[in-house]
């Protein structure tokens, strides 16, 4: 890969983590539906979409971006295999911390909250099995809950991406390797195929 390549797929990665985040965060089950019986129909094809969209997302920013951040970068000086793995763990890692940082912000109330509960959570138990009454904390709508368990799944992230990610960056290298050897062997197959075809009609 060249230098502009391996940029390139690192700013689709990041990109694709945002993209999982803003559909999580802009899903309309945890929000639109606030009785205590939720349309059903909207929700399943609310659902259904989030999930297709995340997983496309994922697929192609985050699993699979090697040709799709070749055919944005364009061809150039290949980089040695050693060079090219150096350049991309540490532009990972730098757009990683940064992502990391830039989530953290939204995340400092749930991380506040965070001690609270584990001030709360006993009486709340002793509640549910003393008095066999769920305590007016835990009697939140499905929105809320979606809204708390979010928060609390974003401020760890920030937290691991901040961290520097390094079993994501490991993951990511080795899978790029392997998706760049796949490139070449198809490259050169095709090559051969069209040598082969050259030859037989000469």
């Amino acid at each position: 890969m060249t230098r502009v390549q391996i940029l390139t797929k690192t700013t689709l990665t990041i990109l694709g983590i945002y993209a999982v985040l803003t559909l999580c965060n802009s899903y309309p089950g945890g929000f639109m539906y606030r009785r205590e019986r939720p349309a059903i129909v909207p929700e399943i094809l609310s659902l259904s979409a989030f999930t297709v969209l995340a997983a496309l997302a994922v697929y192609l920013m985050i699993f699979n971006n090697t040709k799709f951040s070749k055919r944005i970068a364009g061809p150039g000086e290949i980089l040695r295999p050693g060079t090219q793995r150096a350049l991309l763990v540490k532009s990972l890692r730098v757009g990683l911390v940064v992502a990391g940082l830039m989530l953290l912000p939204r995340s400092i109330p749930t991380m506040v909250k965070i001690p609270k509960i584990f001030f709360l959570i006993r009486p709340a138990l002793n509640d549910i099995i003393v008095c066999k009454s769920v305590p007016d904390i835990l009697r939140l709508s499905h929105s809320e809950w979606f809204t708390n368990i979010y928060g609390f799944l974003r401020a760890i992230l920030a937290l691991y991406l901040i961290y520097g990610a390094p079993r994501f960056i490991r993951w990511q290298v080795k899978h790029s390797v392997r998706q760049e050897s796949n490139i070449e062997k198809t490259i050169a197959t095709k090559c051969a195929g069209t040598n082969a075809e050259r030859a037989e009609n000469e």
